[in-house]
């Protein structure tokens, strides 16, 4: 089936393999994650994501978190470079506009749900709340009610490779410093309400049309 879902997981799937779990700061890995920043900068007109690659550090001497410059790379090849993406080195840009639009209603290329909404399946993206910037102190967690009032919050997003047997495969960047696969346990009506998570809870789910 060759639809932005299935060639944006079959992507990412891709990046697993071809990052063998191997570090950020290594090459040729932080080449690749250099060409992420690539394809978010111009694709977001953010020149200055040109010069980031997997060793750039910021003030604090923190290296840049890629993970959303992973999503944004993947949905980029996944749809040819379409400009309706809300691309950006925050997940809640995207996040945010794909709420935006489930509101509008009508054609959509994404749109966004609550987690618990619907069960996920291959190409979806599921997106995590994490501490930090926005309502971001543990006990005042970023919410899909929230989350619309919030800009910028702190939060992560995966892609969904596989569901089966009650279990989510989703594969996502800045994961331990590398591209890497966790599993999700699914309740059972296929959904995902797993809201234990040491990092934060799960709160979004992006499908693409």
């Amino acid at each position: 089936m060759d639809t932005v879902a299935e060639r944006l997981a079959a992507w990412a799937e891709a990046e697993e393999a071809r990052f063998l779990g191997r570090l950020e700061d290594e090459a040729p890995c932080s080449g690749w994650i250099a060409e992420y920043w690539r394809i978010v900068g111009e694709a977001a007109g953010r020149p200055h994501y040109r010069h980031v690659d997997g060793r750039t550090v910021d003030a604090e001497g923190e290296r840049w978190a890629w993970s959303a410059a992973f999503v944004g790379a993947g949905v980029w090849a996944a749809t040819g470079g379409a400009g309706w993406f809300a691309y950006c080195e925050w997940h809640s840009t995207y996040v945010r506009d794909a709420m935006r639009r489930a509101a509008a209603g009508g054609d959509q290329p994404y749109r966004a749900f609550p987690i618990d909404a619907l069960p996920p399946r291959r190409g979806d993206l599921v997106v995590q709340w994490r501490a930090g910037i926005g309502d971001g102190a543990p006990d005042r967690p970023v919410t899909w009610r929230t989350a619309p009032r919030l800009d910028p919050f702190t939060s992560h997003g995966d892609i969904v490779v596989r569901v089966a047997d009650g279990v989510a495969e989703i594969v996502g960047g800045n994961l331990a410093d590398t591209v890497q696969r966790r599993r999700l346990a699914l309740a059972p009506d296929g959904r995902l309400r797993d809201t234990a998570q040491a990092r934060g809870h799960w709160f979004a789910l992006i499908r693409f049309a």
